[in-house]
């Protein structure tokens, strides 16, 4: 056999070396485990059934590092005496790649089986020596639409079309369920797309409907059957009560803790610092480092947020007695009547 014979099943052409030698390269090596030219050339005649001459092989090295695809060689440590070798460097490290498994492990929007090929492509980027550190619950959404969805709403976008949709949530079986009309027949809703947003973990749709005088949010995970509209036009965002000047995702996104239509209030409320003593590091989470803190002292603190009324409500009865809205006063007696009511729904039993 020559020099750039190989044989891999059958007799395959020299050419060919190159990117065996990267692919192995590419799968066991990373800044911390290296192979030497041996270890090289016995994973390629493992794993691809290929024999390489060693002087072809430190030629293709040669080549690769020239290349500058993330091929490198560290040579021997003269201090520590560390064997060197070489390795391929990734654009992701570790860390990286752990942030992005565990974001997705974390995820609630994604299918079980569809999240562990995401998990699995994205492992497939670094090393065999790379291991998450996770495990994938498997209780998880049940609906395989959602890539589906995202790649029509960004066309829908994109042509500036209306788009139609069934819209389900669960029942008491378990199971999703298409919301219906009153005679029974599955509710379409057709709307027009702006974003595509996550918050609390979860996926929405930012929108509007002809008819309604403010933006409409739905779940990505519960649409179904989406169709674009494309002889529709899209409603321009321009004419949404309260967006004529234009729309800014992140000062829509700021107020709005819960996706929650609804108005927008200036919401002033007092922290209770020893009721909670991290309460302000709650806040700050909530609501960012655009809330205003004052008249502070050891017991309390005032803090004066911009939010959606209806969320505020939720947010201070998750906070109890951590938290006391001061203003305005039309919400304080909506928290107050609340109150009451889930105290007397708990009396009566």
């Amino acid at each position: 056999m020559t020099e750039g014979d190989v044989v891999m099943n059958i007799t395959a052409p020299k050419k060919m070396n190159i990117l065996l030698i990267l692919e192995v390269l590419k799968k066991h090596t990373d800044d911390e485990n290296k192979l030497s030219q041996a270890n090289i050339l016995d994973l390629v005649e493992k794993e691809y059934k290929v024999s390489i001459d060693r002087h072809a092989l430190k030629r293709n090295l040669d080549n690769l590092l020239d290349l500058n695809c993330g091929v490198v060689f560290d040579p021997r440590n003269p201090m520590t005496g560390e064997p060197g070798g070489w390795y391929f460097m990734r654009e992701i490290t570790d860390a990286e790649m752990r942030m992005l498994i565990d974001g997705l492990i974390s995820s609630k929007y994604i299918a079980y089986d569809d999240c562990m090929n995401l998990i699995k492509k994205l492992e497939d980027l670094s090393s065999t020596h790379f291991k998450r550190s996770s495990a994938l619950p498997q209780n998880r959404i049940e609906n395989r639409e959602i890539f589906f969805n995202i790649e029509e709403i960004t066309h829908a976008k994109r042509q500036k079309c209306k788009i139609a949709f069934n819209y389900m949530r669960y029942g008491t079986d378990l199971k999703m369920h298409v919301s219906t009309d009153e005679d029974g027949s599955p509710r379409r809703h057709v709307v027009s797309p702006y974003n595509i947003v996550i918050t609390n973990e979860r996926y929405y749709l930012i929108c509007s409907k002809d008819d309604s005088g403010e933006l409409t949010h739905y779940r990505l995970d519960n649409i179904c059957n989406i169709e674009v509209l494309e002889d529709e036009k899209c409603r321009p965002i321009k004419d949404v009560p309260g967006f004529a000047v234009g729309f800014n995702l992140s000062d829509y996104m700021k107020p709005r803790i819960y996706m929650y239509s609804g108005k927008v209030s200036r919401v002033t409320f007092r922290a209770n610092k020893l009721a909670n003593h991290n309460i302000v590091s709650h806040v700050i989470d909530w609501f960012g480092k655009d809330v205003r803190f004052s008249d502070e002292c050891d017991e309390f603190v005032l803090a004066t947020v911009t939010v959606n009324e209806h969320a505020m409500l939720f947010w201070a009865l998750q906070y109890g007695t951590s938290v006391e809205v001061l203003e305005p006063a039309s919400l304080r007696e909506k928290i107050k009547t609340t109150i009451s009511e889930i105290a007397k729904v708990y009396s009566e039993g």
